[in-house]
């Protein structure tokens, strides 16, 4: 028998089954009068239905501590006791077929779902209602999957309805295979976590540490100073106190091309915006670099701290110079601005990002110098992590030859079970990857099973067999060993044609397995240099040189085939390998570069940039809306570089000049591009507007254009825009006006700055004669 429930429970069963039968009937709502009348005429006791709040098994048992934030978490969104009353009917007396039946809770519309009261001292449980048996359901036609799901959508409110009312999506094996392998975890990017965890605490803290801030010495060792300001670490970069933040330097939208449409359900495709204030810095930057001035890269810091690219070519001439701890913190400052908008979806796996889009080769460029970086420092797992990252973004593509470092950094990092299925899931997902034809893979997995014999102290039995395979297939990686190893290889292997190296460019069809031997020995070759390891590679292949022209062999037969027709389709290889030749310090194989990556200009923000047809530039497309703000500012407020020439012509003598370049180097120092550094805080808005003043003082004669611009098109509206301004007095008179209010906001007094003022001055008041 069902125990009988208190007044206020059969109150709140009886209001919510008036509220049923009042949805399906989409009948009018009562007043509040008919609600707070309910309150005094309640009908008998009936049986408690298991829908809506008869499902959470109210009771008045005030001894019963259980937590309630479960029921209250899988209710409908909360809402104000107030506000629902004046949703409820008045109540009347309506019994249910029985306790155990299962109601029609589907029909039960979302966006009604009742709330919980919100008195805390009767939202107790009743413990004996749970023990009543339920009557088995009736024959819907779903199975227990769905039926559950169903349930679910009752206590969850929208989104679980949402969620059954079509059927759900399944991952298919495959791709939930690529999506686990490219899961990571933030904490091992964390080079001097990995240093702390090897040589200790004491010992990392106690060396030196870098300067707090590279503001000027006024502000940093201000302890008023924002230089003090620790901010949280992001998913790439640990920023160091004082940094500012990177909020609105990038920007991140979906991506809708054609990589996002290819087969391929592992991952969400994403591309980074740049906003007018970065792409103004993205002009100043190309400016420099068409002047080879490597000091003015400051200069764009100093506009644009965040400034990505700036960054990585100061990184990349650190490096040279053999500074890595300044090499690497411009390459942090790069990664804390290009992890300020990514999403919290980015570690895990489905995070994929086009490298033909300009706006995404950053991050990977950076990725690959980081690893870099990482295997100078011997921080092989946190090298591991990013070449991971740098693997997992590019979808079936790999765009900086992230698998030439995987190849040396999974086994030395230790990390073999990773890599055994990391290989099969690619060669599952991405066959035109063609990871079965990478000679360092094939090594690599020799060593990694080695490791687990190591660690579980087995005999070495599987290892040389999966050692003696690679050696059948791509004996050329055992001829550039023996080399480095210093040992000596049999005669009739020494011979033998696919032990040979083409050592340069060639159109060759063994051209793309020479250059990936070449990259694997030269970076893999101290896991070899171990007496055990050579001794155990020497004895392999000697073991093999007697097989390799034996074609009953699997092996033979699929090296044999490779070298013939190649690795990859056609004999080409991938621009993903060349550019990873590219952009590595090896000497080894350059020879291997074709002619077209010798010959041209090359910049090494952009090293060798995609072909494909929809890959974008920093081309006129890119600076499109760039062009017509400028535009748009002059056609409103007059060119001030245009108007000061022509006060020049008209009234004789040299000042205009000479006020452009005044107001010119006064802008440079208010936004902390002179020697001496920031000399004032500038808020984003005020340095926006006059990097805007400085970008047309600079295109000042040009046509108002920016500085950096692109000649063409552009150049011609400019001029014929600058004829228009001739004849417009009142845009004559505002660039008066501008000049003269930034030499007063500069106090140039003395010297060139009181003529510029002057110079201002008498400007306008030409202006003003022209007018009357």
């Amino acid at each position: 028998m069902a125990p009988r429930l208190s007044r206020r429970q059969q109150r709140e069963l009886d209001e919510l089954a008036d509220l049923e039968r009042a949805n399906r009937a989409a009948s009018s709502l009562p007043t509040e009068d008919d609600v707070e009348s309910s309150d005094e005429d309640q009908g008998t006791a009936t049986h408690p239905a298991k829908g809506g709040f008869g499902a959470l098994d109210l009771g008045d048992d005030l001894d019963d501590d259980e937590p309630e934030e479960d029921e209250e978490a899988q209710a409908a969104p909360a809402k104000s006791k107030k506000s629902n009353k004046k949703k409820k009917k008045k109540a009347k007396a309506a019994p249910t077929d029985s306790p155990a039946a299962a109601p029609d809770s589907l029909s039960f519309p979302a966006a009604a779902q009742p709330d919980p009261p919100s008195q805390s001292k009767s939202k107790k449980k009743k413990k004996p209602s749970k023990a009543e048996p339920a009557a088995p359901p009736a024959d819907d036609g779903m199975d227990e999957i769905d039926r559950a799901l169903a349930e679910l959508a009752v206590k969850g409110g929208d989104s679980a309805t949402t969620a059954t009312a079509g059927p759900q999506k399944r991952l298919d094996p495959k791709w939930l295979a690529v999506k686990e392998a490219y899961t990571f975890d933030p904490k091992f990017l964390d080079s001097d976590a990995e240093l702390r965890r090897m040589f200790g605490s004491k010992v990392i803290g106690a060396a030196p540490q870098a300067p707090r801030s590279h503001l000027h010495a006024r502000f940093a060792n201000n302890p008023h100073h924002a230089t003090s300001v620790r901010r949280a670490p992001s998913y790439l970069a640990t920023p160091e106190p004082g940094w500012p933040s990177p909020s609105g330097v990038l920007g991140l939208v979906r991506y809708d091309g054609p990589e996002a449409h290819d087969d391929d359900a592992s991952g969400e495709w994403h591309t980074f915006a740049h906003p007018p204030s970065y792409k103004q810095a993205q002009l100043m930057f190309l400016e420099v670099l068409q002047q080879a001035d490597g000091n003015r890269l400051y200069d764009v810091l100093a506009a644009l701290p965040y400034h990505v690219d700036t960054h990585m070519q100061l990184s990349e001439m650190m490096a040279q110079q053999g500074d890595l701890g300044a090499s690497s913190t411009h390459l942090t400052r790069a990664f804390y601005a290009l992890s300020a908008p990514l999403p919290p979806t980015f570690t895990s796996g489905s995070f994929r990002l086009p490298y033909s889009q300009v706006e995404n080769r950053a991050l990977y460029l950076g990725i690959a110098r980081k690893v870099a970086l990482m295997v100078k420092r011997g921080t092989w797992r946190t090298g591991f992590e990013w070449a991971k990252i740098g693997l997992g973004m590019g979808g079936a593509e790999d765009p900086v030859g992230m698998l030439c470092w995987i190849d040396f950094l999974a086994p030395k990092a230790g990390q073999n079970d990773w890599f055994f299925k990391t290989v099969a899931a690619l060669d599952a997902a991405y066959p035109d990857m063609r990871v079965h034809s990478y000679p360092g893979l094939a090594f690599a997995k020799a060593l990694c099973i080695r490791n687990q014999e190591e660690e579980r102290k087995e005999d070495d039995k599987k290892s040389s067999a999966a050692l003696k395979s690679a050696v059948l297939r791509f004996p050329m990686v055992a001829t550039l060993l023996s080399n480095t190893s210093a040992f000596d290889l049999p005669p009739s292997f020494v011979t033998h044609r696919r032990a040979q190296l083409d050592g340069a460019f060639t159109k060759n069809a063994s051209y793309a397995l020479s250059l990936l031997s070449e990259l694997y020995v030269a970076r893999s070759s101290p896991l070899w240099k171990d007496p055990a390891s050579t001794a155990w590679l020497r004895k392999v292949v000697v073991d093999a040189a007697p097989s390799l022209d034996d074609t009953s062999l699997e092996d033979v037969r699929v090296g044999e085939k490779l070298f013939d027709e190649g690795p990859f389709p056609q004999g080409y290889a991938p621009a993903g390998l060349i550019r990873a030749a590219f952009i590595s310090e090896i000497a080894s194989v350059k020879p291997y570069l074709p002619p077209s990556t010798r010959s041209g200009t090359t910049y090494s923000f952009d090293p060798l940039p995609p072909t494909s047809p929809h890959a974008t530039f920093y081309d006129d497309a890119y600076f499109a809306d760039l062009y017509a703000a400028s535009s748009s500012r002059s056609r409103r407020r007059g060119v001030p570089g245009q108007q000061q020439q022509r006060g020049a012509g008209g009234g004789g003598g040299g000042g205009a000049g000479d006020v452009a370049a005044a107001l010119r180097d006064g802008l440079m120092r208010m936004l902390g591009m002179g020697p001496e550094g920031p000399q004032v805080e500038l808020n984003d808005e005020l340095r926006a507007e006059l990097l805007e003043e400085l970008a047309m003082l600079n295109g000042g004669g040009g046509g108002g254009g920016m500085p950096g611009g692109f000649d063409g098109e552009e150049g011609e509206e400019g001029e014929e825009e600058g004829e228009e301004w001739e004849d417009d007095e009142e845009g004559e008179q505002q660039a008066a006006n501008v000049v003269q209010r930034l030499a007063a906001m500069f106090g140039m007094g003395g010297g060139g700055g009181g003529g510029a003022a002057q110079a201002g001055q008498q400007q306008q008041q030409q202006g003003q004669e022209q007018q009357e």
